[in-house]
């Protein structure tokens, strides 16, 4: 998939250029091309490819998706830092984030308007099986866009009847109605798509699923839930679970997961795909410099740019240090030691300690004074307070913070250039979220044995040896259990903000993890859905904003 992604891809580009309109889903129209372009089956498969590629920018959006929750936080206080990470007073309709985030949905919205609206049996080369394929593919992605939407910004346009070019005018569609059309949507092409992709990157069926029973999941907290909405969630999770046909599994040791030689594996579902080709992968894949320190600038003297060493981190996220006290006995939950790079070894051959241990991180729970004669060593906390925070004078919590931290190295890049585009699959759908998603409805529905009984599943896929199963094994359930849970099994990937406000978690989760939270004191139920972005308010009558903003 990745050589005719990159080709239609250089082919939408040079589409996009010609048209030069920035009004609101005015955007990638290719009948400003050609009016019969998209009416031919490989315009509309060049078109499905230009909708996948555009979820690059969807998950690279981390603002909102790290920002403001229990496990991360922002280095820095700038001005879109307070206001998503802190949620500070000044939160407000022209943040820069929440912009370009909206265009990005929509655009995905428009595309696939125009595929679903020129799309035909008539066509020259169109099979049935085409056609269906085609069509599940993108009322899927077009339904994860306004999943994202929806979630993000409460009651938005439902524009999915035809093809809009300019648009002066329009009505938010309550959130009810958009839950009603999604599900309905999605549960139209279950069962269409083949169990296993025809190459990385395709939406399968169990894709669907895992989006399905999410719906299902999320709209079980609403106010307009319906009573079977956790009962369907476990039931649809539970094709993907014991359906072998889907070929998806727990695979056997978490780090197989994340093995850069080993993607596409029977754990993913579905994952967005980039790879070495610098046409193909753009700005690549930023996931692996995300979560840690640019550990040659601020220790020069010890380590050199090798990328099969240490990926260059720029910190753009900072995992919360709590997060470490939620592996509560790190020891036996093998999750920990296979997430954190907690030793660095002196690789600047001008060293005299080339070769050695250079840092040392001890796991949180080793005590102040471990340092296995490492050149430099910083424990999990000093004098009662953390140390692995960013340093800064915002706080006084921060005071004996080092700046440094160990790294996440679930997405560790080899293959790619020191600085440049990151090359690896970004992971957005595994057997690990549906198994937590499972326990999440199963215990919703009142099932709290099926609920254990899921959750117990990856903590036993976790045990450090066979001797530590049945102590990782949970015997008690509830919200916070689960979003633990989460947090030790998905740390670094997508969805936490959304995964805290779905639970109804969100508020009280970061007010007790988040010191900018708790300094900022301002957070709220206006903050559940973010605001309209005032660029789009200007431009369009009928587009309000959210309360609060």
């Amino acid at each position: 998939m990745k050589y005719k992604l990159s080709k239609y891809i250089r082919i939408i580009a040079i589409l996009t250029l010609l048209q030069g309109c920035n009004d609101f889903l005015v955007i990638d129209n290719p009948s400003a091309v050609t009016d019969s372009f998209y009416n031919s089956k490989t315009g509309q498969e060049k078109l499905l490819v230009d909708i996948y590629s555009k979820f690059r920018t969807v998950y690279n959006t981390g603002q909102l998706q790290y920002y403001g929750t229990d496990l991360y936080m922002a280095i820095t206080e700038s001005p879109d830092e307070r206001m998503f990470n802190g949620y500070d007073a000044s939160f407000n309709s022209t943040a820069g984030v929440v912009g370009p985030y909206w265009s990005s949905l929509y655009r995905i919205v428009q595309e696939a308007n125009i595929l679903l609206t020129r799309i035909s049996l008539d066509e020259e080369g169109m099979t049935e099986e085409d056609y269906n394929s085609l069509t599940a593919q993108t009322k899927f992605l077009r339904g994860l866009a306004y999943y994202y939407l929806v979630e993000t910004f409460g009651p938005v346009p439902l524009l999915v009847t035809e093809e809009l070019s300019i648009i002066t005018e329009v009505e938010r569609t309550g959130e009810e109605e958009i839950y009603n059309f999604l599900l309905d949507e999605l549960n139209s092409v279950k069962g269409v798509l083949p169990a296993v992709a025809s190459e990385p990157g395709r939406i399968t069926n169990a894709a669907v699923l895992h989006l399905l029973g999410k719906l299902y999941l999320t709209r079980a907290y609403k106010p307009f839930k319906q009573s079977s909405d956790f009962e369907n969630a476990a039931k649809i999770f539970d094709e993907i679970i014991l359906d072998p046909q889907h070929n998806h599994y727990l695979l056997a040791d978490f780090k197989d997961i994340f093995d850069e030689n080993n993607q596409n594996n029977a754990e993913v579902i579905w994952a967005i795909q980039y790879g070495e080709d610098k046409e193909y992968s753009g700005s690549g894949n930023p996931q692996q410099a995300l979560f840690g320190f640019n550990i040659v600038a601020l220790e020069p003297d010890l380590f050199d740019k090798v990328q099969d060493d240490y990926s260059l981190m720029q910190r753009g996220y900072w995992v919360n240090p709590k997060v470490h006290e939620l592996f509560t006995n790190p020891e036996i939950d093998s999750r920990y030691d296979k997430t954190f790079q907690r030793e660095f070894y002196v690789n600047n051959k001008a060293s005299e300690h080339y070769g050695e241990l250079g840092i040392l991180f001890p796991r949180w729970n080793d005590g102040t004074d471990y340092s296995d004669n490492a050149q430099r060593f910083y424990s999990f906390k000093k004098d009662g307070k953390y140390v692995w925070y960013p340093q800064s004078t915002a706080l006084e919590v921060l005071s004996m913070a080092s700046d440094k931290m160990p790294m996440l190295k679930k997405f560790k890049d080899t293959k790619m250039q020191w600085g440049g585009p990151g090359t690896r699959e970004d992971v957005i759908f595994r057997m690990g979220d549906s198994y937590l998603l499972s326990a999440e409805a199963y215990f919703g529905a009142g099932n709290k044995t099926a609920a254990l009984q899921r959750l117990n599943e990856i903590r036993m896929r976790a045990a450090a040896t066979p001797n530590d199963i049945q102590a990782m094994k949970l015997s008690e359930i509830d919200l916070d259990v689960i979003l633990d849970e989460r947090a030790r099994e998905l740390l670094g990937e997508h969805d936490r903000w959304f995964d805290l406000k779905r639970t109804g978690k969100l508020i009280e989760r970061a007010f007790d993890y988040n010191i900018f939270v708790q300094k900022y004191n301002n957070l709220n139920e206006n903050h559940l859905v973010r605001p309209i972005p005032q660029d789009e308010i200007n431009k369009l009558s009928g587009l309000t904003q959210n309360n609060g903003y």
